[in-house]
């Protein structure tokens, strides 16, 4: 099975981070890009309640949901089983780039 492309991962973490944002044109604008992506209808359900098909990807939301809580153990945790999952630090490095922005984005 081949890996996801990191528009794709990109797209489901914009998906999981934005879910509760309470904006409707944002919301709509994050799906349209998710199908854009390339990603299924039971992909962007999926990403919404944070989680993927891929374990993978789901490392990588799991990270991104740790660092938008706040929550130091759970990013610990979220970080290992990241790295466990295969992605590289470099690769993690990026995600939790791509997450700040959109975190910090949410809260301006």
């Amino acid at each position: 099975m081949a890996e996801p492309s990191n528009e794709r991962i990109l797209s489901q973490l914009r998906l999981a981070l934005l879910r509760d944002c309470g904006c409707e044109e944002t919301l709509s604008h994050a799906e349209n890009t998710a199908r854009e992506a390339g990603l299924s209808g039971a992909e962007i359900d999926a990403a919404l309640v944070e989680r993927s098909f891929d374990v993978r990807t789901s490392a990588v939301l799991a990270f991104g949901c740790a660092l938008k809580s706040g929550d130091r153990s759970a990013r610990a945790e979220a970080e290992k089983q990241a790295l466990a999952s295969g992605l590289t630090r470099k690769e993690l490095e990026f995600f939790e780039t791509f997450a700040r922005q959109l975190i910090d984005l949410k809260h301006e």
